[in-house]
């Protein structure tokens, strides 16, 4: 699971947040981690090569086409929520992280988990690990309350370690600037990959 936009209310604030969910096997996820390093491989610049984490929002065209395509040849799922943050109730703007809860669970909610034990992943963002605690405790308890539950296993890693968020990083981007920019050119490459879109509050 992964996010781009930010949850912040300023004016230079991005006016959508989207949080982004990957779903697929383990023998699946070997695959997608193998996405990074064939593009590196593709990449003629050696500086380009040096650097530790390829990114949606600062690589070339030709990058996030190419990941984008490789990752379109899988049988991954994409979930995604699009938050217009002009519609948020007034109250949950001091609530960020009460928010992002929220959102991950409505996500997760249209999951049909069919393992009984699943790993979920997510971008390491919440720098406090009382945060973290506090995510890990409220998406378990709505877990455990569904009609058919799983043992979820919830691991906050960095990106720069875990490939398949670094992939799912560019599919964000790519709904992200949809939504934020009116430019679809990215989107309409895994547009038949995502399951779910939710558009939350609209």
């Amino acid at each position: 699971m992964d996010e781009s936009g930010e949850l912040g209310f300023a004016k230079k604030s991005s006016k959508y947040f989207i949080i982004t969910l990957l779903s697929c096997s383990e023998d699946e996820a070997i695959y997608i981690r193998r996405i990074m390093k064939r593009v590196r491989e593709k990449i003629i610049k050696k500086k380009i090569k040096k650097i530790p984490e390829l990114k949606g929002n600062n690589s070339s065209d030709r990058i996030r086409t190419e990941v984008l395509n490789r990752f379109v040849k899988t049988n991954a799922e994409v979930f995604t929520i699009v938050l217009d943050k002009s519609k948020v109730y007034d109250y949950l703007k001091s609530k960020k992280n009460e928010l992002y809860n929220y959102l991950t669970n409505i996500i997760l909610s249209e999951c049909a988990f069919s393992d009984k034990e699943v790993f979920l992943i997510v971008d390491k963002s919440k720098s406090k690990r009382s945060l973290r605690d506090d995510f890990d405790r409220y998406i378990s308890f709505k877990m455990k309350n569904r009609a058919n539950s799983c043992n979820l296993l919830i691991k906050h890693e960095n990106s720069q370690s875990e490939q398949c968020l670094q992939v799912l990083d560019f599919i964000s981007w790519a709904i992200f600037r949809k939504y934020e920019s009116n430019d679809e050119c990215f989107f309409d490459i895994i547009r038949d990959k995502i399951t779910t879109k939710k558009e939350i509050f609209k």
